[in-house]
Order: structure tokens, then sequence, then C-alpha cells
């Protein structure tokens, strides 16, 4: 039980701190998801950014406090825009999740995985 309690209490804090910190979580997100996604931070009290470029990507590292990446629909630039944003957050310190969706189709995401192994994601 205390383990229960222990989790129930780190996630209370957790949502009263993004209430009064309104921290920045920039994703790149796939299409399926971007509306779900920004709502979801911004209903618990976080700002949502998406982006797209690597030059976006890469100042919403460095502005934001952490990050999500999913895979879902990858577009051509994100061969330049996601390890961008992961290699300016693991540089930075700043945590990350990665949502692998659809991991060993295509030689395009393939590869973009296979990036991120130098640059390991907070969460996968």
């Amino acid at each position: 039980m205390s383990l229960i309690k222990d989790l129930q209490a780190g996630i209370i804090h957790a949502v009263e701190t993004v209430k009064q910190t309104n921290p920045m979580a920039g994703s790149v997100t796939n299409t399926v998801t971007i509306n779900f996604v920004a709502n979801a931070q911004l209903a618990v009290g976080g700002a949502a950014a998406m982006v797209y470029m690597p030059d976006e990507a890469h100042f919403l590292a460095q502005a934001g406090g952490g990050a999500y990446i999913n895979v879902g629909t990858l577009e051509p630039v994100y061969e330049k825009t996601l390890p961008c944003m992961a290699k300016t957050l693991h540089f930075s310190g700043k945590p990350w999740v990665l949502d692998p969706v659809a991991i060993g189709i295509g030689e395009l995401r393939t590869r973009v995985l296979q990036d991120f192994k130098s640059y390991k994601p907070s969460i996968w």
C-alpha cells in the first residue's frame, strides 16, 4: 500500500508543480496525435509547442524544459529535425520522451531511431 500512496503523492506533487510553473515541453509528434498531445499538455497546466523544422527543434529544445518525440508519422525533414532535437536535449541535460511508433519498419524510421542511441531518451 505504501508504494501506491507514494506514487499517488508523486503524481499530485507533479501536477501541482506543473500548474505553478507552466513549463513548456516541446513536441515533434505524429499528425494523428498532435491535437491530443497539445491538449494534454495544456490540460495539466503546461505550455504546448509543436515543431517540424530542424532549427525550430533546436530552439525549442533549448528553450523548453523537456520534450516529447513521437515517430508515428515520419516526414523526410524529420531525418534532420529529430536527431537535432535529441542531441540538443541530451547535451543540455533535459528530459525527453521517445515514442518509437512502428519501430523496425522502413529505412528512414530505422535510421532515425538508430540515431537516438547516442542521445538516450529519459523514457521510451
